[in-house]
């Protein structure tokens, strides 16, 4: 993510670019980009139960024309952070970029081109259409859900 920092236009942003960041994973990632980049504060979104869409917290409004990097701890399908990307330009706010610890793709993950995207690694996933083609499955090893 040190390479947030190389990226000329995101540089001369700094001094005003704010960090948001989706509750509760998002944020000591966002708390630890904010610090390294010594950006202008971090805003969080969240909400009550899975079926209300994200919003930003009691008292959280972002400034028309606010520049902001989206991060997040891990993307798989990017349906968070499009979410997140969503809210902050109805809010106002104009996404300059996105940031994750981790960047585990699913075959259908969610693109953000032409916006900067880093990460700190990448992991490879597998999606089996079926049992019949995991090696594991075809072994008997037991199928673990894990991520809802």
């Amino acid at each position: 993510m040190i390479a947030m920092r190389a990226h000329s236009e995101i540089r001369a942003m700094i001094p005003e670019l704010s960090i948001v960041a989706p509750a509760t994973g998002g944020l000591p990632a966002a708390y630890g980009v904010c610090e390294a980049l010594r950006a202008h504060q971090v805003y969080w979104a969240e909400r009550d139960n899975v079926n209300e869409p994200l919003r930003f917290r009691q008292y959280f409004e972002l400034e028309p024309g606010e520049k902001v990097l989206l991060v997040d701890d891990i993307l798989r399908s990017g349906s968070k952070l499009a979410e997140l990307k969503k809210l902050v330009e109805t809010s106002g706010g104009e996404v300059v970029g996105l940031g994750v610890v981790i960047y585990q793709p699913t075959p259908a993950v969610i693109k953000f081109d032409p916006l900067p995207f880093y990460y700190l690694a990448k992991l490879d996933a597998h999606d089996y259409k079926d049992a019949a083609t995991c090696d594991l499955c075809r072994r008997g090893e037991p199928v673990v859900k894990v991520w809802v």
